[in-house]
């Protein structure tokens, strides 16, 4: 790899990499990025090799700077609301790119080497599907619950008005019995749409992919 491919650490944040190496980066969100890629790298695959570990520094660091250029193409202006030549972060982007690729597929963890070791019909990938599946059908769980909640606030707050008030005061501001009824045929509503969201958004997929 020539030098053209080596990013400049700039001053700001220290960041330790898998080899024990630190690297700088410009921002928190920038920190956050770095972590995220280190953690999900070495959490999904298996190094112990040194040689791996800094090949590993090479690619998060190279994701990290492609991540901030392409961030500064796209608004064509860097952190500091300075103007930037487009077309060469544009390029540089691209190359680092390249590298990427290339550092992905001499550790094994592009695409083509996980479907190989772990095929579609694989015990693991299996097993991932069941965990993916369970995690999502959680996240609609809570997002039902959190649901309820709300929405039994709503009735609740709705039959505290409807009981102080008089029968004139319930049709001047409208919570009459058809009124409360109403409000909570809406929030039945709400609890629905988000099962009926996931079984057309995630269930449907899960049965054509069977």
């Amino acid at each position: 790899m020539t030098d053209t491919f080596e990013p400049e650490a700039e001053d700001g944040i220290d960041v330790r990499l898998p080899s024990g190496a630190t690297f700088q980066v410009m921002t928190e969100l920038e920190e956050g990025y770095l972590l995220d890629k280190i953690t999900r790298y070495m959490a999904d695959n298996h190094f112990l090799n040194v040689s791996d570990h800094l090949d590993i520094d090479k690619l998060v660091t190279f994701e990290l700077m492609i991540h901030r250029w392409t961030s500064w193409v796209s608004m064509g202006r860097d952190y500091w609301d300075n103007e930037i030549p487009t077309k060469q972060y544009a390029d540089l982007a691209n190359q680092f790119s390249t590298e990427v690729r290339q550092l992905k597929k001499a550790l094994g963890v592009d695409k083509v080497a996980r479907d190989r070791s772990h095929g579609d019909d694989s015990v693991p990938a299996f097993w991932d599907s069941l965990l993916n599946r369970a995690q999502e059908f959680g996240y609609m769980r809570n997002e039902q619950f959190t649901q309820s909640i709300e929405s039994m606030q709503r009735i609740k707050a709705i039959i505290t008005y409807f009981d102080n008030c008089t029968d004139d005061e319930r049709l001047e501001f409208h919570v009459t019995m058809a009124d409360v009824m109403e409000i909570i045929k809406e929030e039945v509503v709400k609890f629905d749409r988000i099962d009926e969201n996931f079984r057309n958004q995630k269930q449907r997929l899960w049965i054509k992919r069977q």
